[in-house]
């Protein structure tokens, strides 16, 4: 197995934060409540507590940073997480089915322009470098992925429903790596690009979607995915 490298500059933080504050008042401008809400829950609560509650006190994830002090990787992995929401965001997003070209744009250009931005203009180029040790945990992951659409093949949904969804949480990770792998931020390969998005995502997309169709989507405006 591999580990999982992101090597950046503080100053990327700085235009993450932009990027967020600008995504986060497109969804309240919008009105996309439970895109918003999801942006919340699982970047700050899902997460946070996977990533620092977890992997971070497990060793499975690793960090450095200027100043190693804890309340410094305290606020570190509240925005790192907070940075995650969007692909919350955007799976419900999608899930809506309304203007999913203009939503996938806004995302993948955003990341991009995150991601250069940092590289190109020297705010502060101090560097923060996180690992995360896959080990056989990717195992563990692949199960997840295939217990999740195993369970949509199981309540009967539209074999066309569920690959757009397995598409869906494709996308989503993909432009995020893509942006890292370009950029330089993210060392490593198409192949690792493509296993990372195969999976990473995928593991809560179908979970997502039932609680969408059978709860939050009856309080949203109906839109039925494909059949």
């Amino acid at each position: 197995m591999y580990d999982v490298i992101r090597t950046f500059g503080i100053d990327y933080i700085y235009f993450d934060l932009i990027f967020l504050a600008i995504f986060i008042t497109a969804l309240i401008l919008f009105k996309k409540k439970i895109p918003l809400l999801a942006f919340f829950v699982g970047g700050l609560v899902i997460n946070f507590l996977i990533d620092w509650g977890a992997w971070l006190h497990t060793g499975i994830r690793e960090i450095s940073l200027p100043i190693n002090s804890f309340w410094n990787i305290l606020i570190f992995f509240l925005w790192f997480s907070l940075s995650y929401g969007v692909e919350y965001a955007y799976v419900f997003l999608m899930f809506e089915g309304k203007k999913k070209l203009k939503w996938t744009l806004f995302v993948l250009l955003g990341w991009l322009s995150v991601a250069f931005l940092s590289q190109w203009l020297p705010i502060n180029d101090n560097q923060i470098e996180t690992i995360r040790h896959m080990s056989d945990f990717r195992f563990l992951e692949i199960g997840v992925v295939i217990l999740g659409f195993g369970l949509l093949f199981l309540l009967k949904y539209n074999w066309k429903k569920i690959v757009f969804l397995f598409l869906i949480g494709f996308l989503i990770h993909f432009m995020m790596e893509f942006s890292l792998l370009v950029s330089g931020i993210r060392p490593g390969s198409l192949l690792v690009l493509l296993e990372n998005s195969l999976i990473e995502f995928n593991m809560g997309v179908p979970f997502f979607y039932i609680l969408w169709d059978k709860i939050l989507g009856k309080k949203a405006t109906p839109y039925e995915l494909p059949d």
